[in-house]
């Protein structure tokens, strides 16, 4: 076809007809922005999200004010384009569900799981055309979300997560609590408090607080998984984004800007749950069952016939003051009669098990220091394993055992499955596992897939045995135990072996005031409580416990752990033979809970926790500070009105401090009900420690 002149002048006028054109496209597509809106079944918390075509966002607020402005999501995969743009809403549907469950252990009898739900099928508009799936929750104290990838072409074979886009796009600079990830020895440090925008990168749960508001940052159901820290997208900013603890090399991840294979997956996977508690206060936070209700239930005929919470001794504290060791010779902790010392005061005392660190070959000398050479089936010289547990056994008390790796996961892994056999055959139901060491194998983050792996292998083979597990140094909690009620407790925090032993002289006593709010709210922690001598500066120096001991008492009721731990020496709770009367508290409080609730406290200052047992009416309080004194006032208004109660009740002396005078205490008993308001008066590093006994 002939073309003239004049078409050419038509061809160039249309350039800006078309340009024309194109805007208004872009303006229909903007305009076609979806929006989605999910209230929390109160309606005090609004999740709003908007689908456009650069990205997938969330927003939050909570009683009309903004927690989190619109918040990236979406996923990396190695090889391959974002998938964050140029999404589809294929299907949208929204469900609620409000039911009661009951855990086999746990802070409260009875659960209840009520929340609104919206689910969102998305698809890339082009090629490759991949598909995902977003699901939304919405409690009375949270929100929470997760990714869903189905099986399809687009990706197909085995997948290697680069980068999760997830971010956390906060509406205000918070007060934030936290703890600096990539670090050798993983949660075990001290918790820093600083302006959100300082945070670098953190270990969740993250907790952060203003005026009216406390808020966690975590997450719930990680299986097969890496565990998520939180990094600052850039200096002085107030938004995090989610970062994947990485597999290989010892010092993989920690520059932000390198490539690395976080999760190794193939489709279909899902992410766990990516949670964001919210509360009016700090102390409302820990009231909060939203990590539990997100993990799935036991399977059908699961075992729990030999699950069994209660409190523990171990030979362990002396090793940490100095007093005896973990090898084999003159100062050998691990003796059969040694053992059989404690297990004589257990069962006196209806303390439930035994502990027992060096039992097995392979302590020799500094054994953190090298490969791992333990035998978890061969005790070691000077212990007879069958004696003690006979012994136990005839007296009423569990022995429990211990398998402490060095971070030798692979080494561990070729025995494991005998280890547990002969458990079994010892009649032992209750294991402490122990991975020391900066790396896994050398290699791997304690907080990575690899051990998320390995923990998993360890949970199946423990319950195939009928053994409770005590992880120490491992991967923190994100209410697995629901799933796994042989799961009992972890460490994943710096715990009162610190205070025995460590360099820097032991925690700040204003340590176990803020562990609830932060670490607390991923699960149970095993912090081993309960110590009654101050003095063992002979082999220590520079340390001690910075609490009194009424403070000690507390614990084992603002610390919650289904396992507890009685930490310190037989001759400490009954010097020259006699009982200590302040022990009477810990031989009557339970480890197990029909409720629980947090009364009063705010991080870092100070904590009132009741609970009432779980097979009787007794209550129990726990009230702990810093160090500095304080007055509070306890209204007993969570009592029964119908009854009146026996207080016995621990308190600090007068002159009692966590420096100067520890050991000072008083107890006092009267007659109380629900109308009684009674004052505490907790000294420096101190507490009170109550009972209610109704009449």
């Amino acid at each position: 076809m002939a073309f003239d002149r004049t078409n050419k002048l038509r061809g160039w006028l249309c350039v800006p007809v078309v340009l024309l054109c194109w805007l208004m496209a872009a303006a229909a597509v903007a305009a076609e922005e979806q929006r989605w809106q999910l209230l929390s079944p109160d309606k005090q918390i609004a999740l709003e999200l908007v689908l456009s075509q650069d990205a997938l966002t969330y927003q939050v607020s909570y009683r009309g004010k903004a927690v989190l402005k619109p918040s990236v999501l979406g996923l990396a995969f190695k090889g391959q384009p974002l998938l964050k743009t140029g999404l589809l809403a294929d299907k949208v549907s929204t469900r609620s569900h409000d039911a009661q469950w009951q855990p086999v252990w746990g802070q409260r009898a009875q659960i209840r799981d009520h929340y609104n739900e919206i689910t969102l099928q998305l698809r890339e508009s082009a090629a490759p055309g991949r598909q995902f799936t977003l699901v939304f929750r919405s409690f009375d104290d949270g929100v929470a979300f997760r990714y869903q990838v189905p099986a399809q072409a687009a990706l197909a074979g085995e997948l290697v997560i680069s980068d999760e886009l997830t971010e956390f796009a906060f509406a205000r600079n918070f007060s934030a609590w936290w703890v600096e990830a990539y670090r050798n020895l993983s949660f075990e440090y001290q918790y820093m408090n600083s302006a959100l925008s300082s945070v670098s990168v953190a270990h969740t749960p993250l907790t952060l607080t203003d005026d009216g508001i406390a808020v966690a940052v975590h997450e719930a159901s990680l299986v097969d998984y890496s565990s998520m820290t939180l990094r600052n997208i850039t200096d002085n900013h107030i938004t995090l984004k989610a970062d994947l603890m990485p597999w290989g090399g010892a010092n993989a991840g920690m520059d932000s800007s390198a490539t690395v294979d976080r999760v190794y997956t193939k489709a279909p996977f899902q992410s766990p749950w990516r949670t964001i508690q919210i509360a009016p206060t700090e102390a409302a936070l820990l009231n909060s069952s939203l990590i539990l209700n997100l993990n799935e239930p036991m399977a059908a005929g699961t075992d729990t016939s030999y699950i069994k919470p209660g409190k523990y001794m171990g030979i362990w504290w002396e090793m940490h003051i100095g007093e005896k060791d973990w090898s084999p010779g003159p100062l050998q902790g691990a003796t059969t009669a040694r053992a059989m010392q404690y297990i004589d005061f257990a069962s006196k005392h209806d303390i439930d098990g035994l502990l027992v660190e060096g039992w097995n070959q392979g302590w020799e000398g500094q054994w953190w220091q090298r490969p791992p050479t333990f035998s978890f089936t061969k005790p070691v010289k000077g212990f007879d394993i069958d004696k003690v547990a006979a012994y136990a056994k005839a007296k009423g008390v569990e022995l429990i055992g211990h398998h402490e790796t060095a971070a030798g996961i692979s080494y561990y892994e070729q025995q494991m499955a005998d280890a547990f056999k002969y458990y079994q055959r010892l009649g032992v139901h209750s294991v402490k596992m122990g991975y020391v060491g900066k790396r896994l194998d050398g290699r791997e983050w304690h907080d990575g897939q690899y051990m998320v792996r390995h923990f998993k292998k360890v949970v199946d083979t423990a319950a195939a045995h009928q053994v409770m597990v005590n992880a120490h140094e491992t991967v923190k909690d994100t209410g697995l135990s629901r799933t796994y009620p042989n799961l009992m407790t972890r460490e994943s925090v710096r715990g009162m072996e610190y205070n025995g032993g460590s360099p820097d002289s032991g925690n700040l006593p204003n340590h176990t005031v803020i562990i609830p709010f932060t670490r607390g709210l991923s699960g149970p922690i095993d912090f081993t409580p309960g110590i009654f001598n101050f003095n063992y500066q002979k082999h220590r120096p520079n340390n001690r416990v910075p609490s009194t001991l009424v403070n000690q008492l507390a614990l084992y009721v603002t610390l919650y752990s289904p396992l507890q731990m009685v930490a310190d020496l037989p001759e400490n709770y009954a010097p020259g033979g006699k009982l200590h009367p302040a022990f009477a508290f810990i031989d009557a409080v339970p480890t197990d809970w029909q409720q629980s609730m947090a009364l009063d406290g705010k991080i870092g200052q100070y904590l009132v926790i009741a609970r009432q047992e779980k097979h009787s009416e007794r209550w129990f309080v726990g009230a702990t500070t810093n160090e500095q004194a304080r007055t509070l006032q306890l209204p007993l208004q969570f009592l029964d009105k119908n009854r009146s109660y026996d207080l016995v009740m621990y308190q600090d002396a007068a002159d009692a401090d966590w420096q100067t005078n520890p050991m000072a205490y008083q107890i006092q008993r009267r007659k109380v009900s629900s109308m009684d308001v009674l004052t505490l008066q907790l000294a420096p590093g101190g507490g009170a420690a109550l009972e209610l006994i109704p009449r």
